[in-house]
Protein backbone atom coordinates (compact mmCIF):
# COMPACT_ATOMS: atom_id res chain seq x y z
CA UNK A 1 0.00 0.00 0.00
CA UNK A 2 1.16 3.34 -0.72
CA UNK A 3 0.48 6.92 0.99
CA UNK A 4 0.59 10.65 -0.05
CA UNK A 5 3.31 11.12 2.83
CA UNK A 6 6.15 13.52 1.59
CA UNK A 7 8.56 12.09 3.89
CA UNK A 8 7.65 8.39 4.46
CA UNK A 9 7.12 6.05 1.05
CA UNK A 10 5.97 2.57 2.08
CA UNK A 11 6.70 -0.08 -0.89
CA UNK A 12 5.74 -2.75 0.27
CA UNK A 13 5.51 -4.87 3.26
CA UNK A 14 9.16 -5.59 4.37
CA UNK A 15 10.74 -1.91 3.11
CA UNK A 16 10.24 1.45 4.06
CA UNK A 17 11.86 4.76 1.76
CA UNK A 18 12.12 7.79 3.04
CA UNK A 19 12.16 11.06 1.02
CA UNK A 20 14.33 13.72 2.81
CA UNK A 21 15.81 17.00 1.08
CA UNK A 22 19.40 17.86 1.07
CA UNK A 23 19.09 20.18 3.95
CA UNK A 24 17.28 17.36 6.02
CA UNK A 25 19.90 14.91 5.09
CA UNK A 26 23.24 17.04 6.47
CA UNK A 27 21.32 17.96 9.41
CA UNK A 28 20.30 14.23 10.11
CA UNK A 29 24.39 13.69 9.42
CA UNK A 30 25.29 16.56 11.84
CA UNK A 31 22.98 15.00 14.56
CA UNK A 32 24.39 11.67 14.24
CA UNK A 33 28.14 12.82 14.37
CA UNK A 34 27.31 14.58 17.61
CA UNK A 35 26.15 11.29 19.29
CA UNK A 36 28.97 9.49 17.81
CA UNK A 37 31.23 11.66 19.30
CA UNK A 38 29.46 12.01 22.83
CA UNK A 39 28.93 8.33 22.99
CA UNK A 40 32.99 7.97 21.72
CA UNK A 41 33.80 10.83 24.79
CA UNK A 42 32.27 8.84 27.47
CA UNK A 43 33.67 5.70 26.50
CA UNK A 44 37.06 7.20 26.31
CA UNK A 45 36.20 8.84 29.75
CA UNK A 46 35.29 5.49 31.15
CA UNK A 47 38.01 3.65 29.75
CA UNK A 48 40.54 6.18 31.06
CA UNK A 49 38.60 5.94 35.06
CA UNK A 50 39.17 2.00 34.90
CA UNK A 51 42.98 2.85 33.65
CA UNK A 52 43.91 5.12 36.36
CA UNK A 53 42.29 2.93 38.94
CA UNK A 54 43.79 -0.40 38.20
CA UNK A 55 46.70 1.07 37.27
CA UNK A 56 48.28 3.99 39.71
CA UNK A 57 48.40 3.73 43.39
CA UNK A 58 46.23 1.51 45.67
CA UNK A 59 44.89 -0.56 42.89
CA UNK A 60 43.72 -4.18 44.11
CA UNK A 61 46.54 -6.67 43.18
CA UNK A 62 46.76 -10.20 43.05
CA UNK A 63 48.50 -11.37 46.72
CA UNK A 64 51.18 -13.74 47.03
CA UNK A 65 53.14 -14.35 49.64
CA UNK A 66 55.79 -11.84 48.66
CA UNK A 67 53.24 -9.31 48.64
CA UNK A 68 51.97 -10.39 52.13
CA UNK A 69 55.86 -10.91 53.35
CA UNK A 70 56.06 -7.11 51.86
CA UNK A 71 53.33 -6.26 54.34
CA UNK A 72 53.97 -8.24 57.65
CA UNK A 73 57.50 -6.58 57.60
CA UNK A 74 56.14 -3.21 56.67
CA UNK A 75 53.63 -3.27 59.84
CA UNK A 76 56.24 -5.18 62.30
CA UNK A 77 58.35 -2.10 61.22
CA UNK A 78 55.26 0.18 61.97
CA UNK A 79 53.32 -1.70 64.59
CA UNK A 80 51.57 0.40 67.01
CA UNK A 81 51.19 -1.67 70.15
CA UNK A 82 47.47 -0.12 70.59
CA UNK A 83 44.78 0.80 68.29
CA UNK A 84 41.35 1.11 66.52
CA UNK A 85 40.58 -0.20 63.59
CA UNK A 86 37.32 0.19 61.67
CA UNK A 87 36.49 -2.88 59.10
CA UNK A 88 33.85 -2.57 56.70
CA UNK A 89 33.10 -6.61 55.85
CA UNK A 90 30.61 -7.25 53.02
CA UNK A 91 29.62 -10.75 52.11
CA UNK A 92 25.59 -11.30 51.67
CA UNK A 93 24.78 -7.97 53.68
CA UNK A 94 27.51 -5.42 55.33
CA UNK A 95 28.82 -5.94 58.98
CA UNK A 96 31.12 -2.76 61.01
CA UNK A 97 33.54 -4.21 62.91
CA UNK A 98 35.53 -2.17 65.49
CA UNK A 99 38.45 -3.57 67.12
CA UNK A 100 40.40 -1.84 70.16
CA UNK A 101 43.88 -3.35 70.67
CA UNK A 102 45.91 -2.45 73.96
CA UNK A 103 49.70 -4.02 73.66
CA UNK A 104 48.94 -6.15 71.08
CA UNK A 105 45.81 -7.58 72.27
CA UNK A 106 42.25 -7.26 71.28
CA UNK A 107 40.13 -6.02 74.58
CA UNK A 108 37.11 -5.11 72.84
CA UNK A 109 34.92 -6.02 69.57
CA UNK A 110 31.70 -4.31 68.57
CA UNK A 111 29.66 -5.36 65.55
CA UNK A 112 27.37 -2.41 64.13
CA UNK A 113 28.29 -0.86 67.28
CA UNK A 114 26.95 -3.63 69.58
CA UNK A 115 30.10 -5.24 71.70
CA UNK A 116 31.03 -9.01 71.00
CA UNK A 117 31.62 -12.15 73.51
CA UNK A 118 33.00 -13.96 71.05
CA UNK A 119 36.50 -14.44 71.32
CA UNK A 120 37.56 -15.69 67.91
CA UNK A 121 36.41 -12.72 66.32
CA UNK A 122 38.35 -10.85 68.69
CA UNK A 123 41.90 -11.86 66.83
CA UNK A 124 39.88 -12.18 63.28
CA UNK A 125 39.81 -8.35 62.68
CA UNK A 126 42.97 -6.77 64.20
CA UNK A 127 45.60 -6.05 61.90
CA UNK A 128 47.29 -8.84 62.71
CA UNK A 129 44.42 -11.26 61.96
CA UNK A 130 43.74 -10.14 58.65
CA UNK A 131 47.19 -10.86 58.00
CA UNK A 132 46.87 -14.43 58.82
CA UNK A 133 43.29 -14.65 57.14
CA UNK A 134 45.32 -13.84 53.69
CA UNK A 135 47.92 -16.18 54.73
CA UNK A 136 45.27 -19.16 54.76
CA UNK A 137 44.07 -17.67 51.38
CA UNK A 138 47.08 -17.90 49.97
CA UNK A 139 47.92 -20.82 51.14
CA UNK A 140 44.83 -22.45 49.42
CA UNK A 141 45.67 -21.01 46.21
CA UNK A 142 48.91 -22.28 45.98
CA UNK A 143 47.56 -25.76 47.14
CA UNK A 144 44.86 -25.81 44.65
CA UNK A 145 47.50 -24.75 41.60
CA UNK A 146 49.32 -27.43 42.71
CA UNK A 147 46.44 -30.04 42.61
CA UNK A 148 46.73 -30.55 46.68
CA UNK A 149 43.33 -28.85 47.32
CA UNK A 150 41.22 -30.96 49.48
CA UNK A 151 38.19 -32.70 48.07
CA UNK A 152 35.51 -30.22 47.58
CA UNK A 153 36.67 -27.23 47.96
CA UNK A 154 36.67 -24.59 45.78
CA UNK A 155 38.85 -22.50 43.86
CA UNK A 156 39.69 -19.16 45.15
CA UNK A 157 40.66 -15.35 43.75
CA UNK A 158 42.26 -12.69 46.06
CA UNK A 159 42.71 -9.19 45.58
CA UNK A 160 43.98 -6.71 47.74
CA UNK A 161 45.29 -3.24 48.73
CA UNK A 162 47.87 -2.46 51.21
CA UNK A 163 49.07 0.94 52.62
CA UNK A 164 52.82 0.98 51.87
CA UNK A 165 54.17 2.59 55.00
CA UNK A 166 52.27 0.48 57.32
CA UNK A 167 51.12 -2.79 55.16
CA UNK A 168 47.83 -2.81 56.74
CA UNK A 169 45.71 -4.35 54.50
CA UNK A 170 42.86 -1.45 53.57
CA UNK A 171 41.02 -3.04 51.08
CA UNK A 172 40.55 -7.45 50.50
CA UNK A 173 38.54 -8.85 48.37
CA UNK A 174 38.17 -12.87 47.83
CA UNK A 175 36.14 -14.89 45.30
CA UNK A 176 35.08 -18.05 46.00
CA UNK A 177 34.33 -19.80 42.09
CA UNK A 178 32.04 -22.15 41.81
CA UNK A 179 29.37 -20.67 44.35
CA UNK A 180 26.94 -18.64 44.06
CA UNK A 181 28.24 -14.96 43.46
CA UNK A 182 25.57 -14.28 46.58
CA UNK A 183 27.52 -16.10 49.15
CA UNK A 184 30.80 -16.71 46.78
CA UNK A 185 32.43 -13.29 47.63
CA UNK A 186 33.36 -11.49 50.70
CA UNK A 187 35.35 -8.08 50.69
CA UNK A 188 36.56 -6.30 53.84
CA UNK A 189 37.68 -2.64 53.83
CA UNK A 190 39.48 -0.57 56.45
CA UNK A 191 37.43 2.80 56.78
CA UNK A 192 39.14 4.47 59.92
CA UNK A 193 42.71 3.48 62.00
CA UNK A 194 43.58 4.89 64.81
CA UNK A 195 46.90 4.61 66.93
CA UNK A 196 46.98 5.12 70.46
CA UNK A 197 49.82 6.41 72.85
Amino acid sequence: METDSPEWTHTDSDSLTTHVSGRDASGAVRIRRSKAFRWTFVLCSLLTAAYLLTNQSGRMIDVDRQILSDARTAWNNRNPVSYVVEVSVTTSGEDVYEVTVINNQAVQVKLNGKSLKRRHAFDTWTVEGMLDTIAIDIEHCERWDEGRAMPGTCDLIIKATFDPDTGIPLKYIRMELGRPSNVGVMDWEITRFEPSR
